[in-house]
């Protein structure tokens, strides 16, 4: 679902605010998203496989989410090696 189809970061199609870092994983959980929560300065955010590292500066990820389809697992794998040598 998310590799191909999301070639660059959509925060508009791929963050969502919660109140809480459980309201987040449900989320995710109840509609089988694969995904990370975002603890941020006000709340928490679930955004999809092809959140850039660094997009919310006061983000920290709390949890990994991977759904039925192991999306998070294919993402992960098509990313640029981060660092080397």
């Amino acid at each position: 679902m998310y590799s191909g189809v999301m070639s660059e970061w959509n925060y508009t199609k791929c963050a969502e605010p919660f109140e809480s870092e459980e309201e987040a994983l449900g989320y995710l959980q109840d509609k089988d998203f694969a995904g990370y929560v975002l603890k941020r300065d006000h709340g928490f955010a679930a955004v999809c496989p092809t959140y850039p590292d660094g997009y919310y500066p006061d983000a920290v990820v709390v949890a990994e989410v991977e759904n039925s389809k192991r999306e998070l697992a294919a993402e992960k794998k098509s990313l640029p090696v981060q660092s080397c040598c």
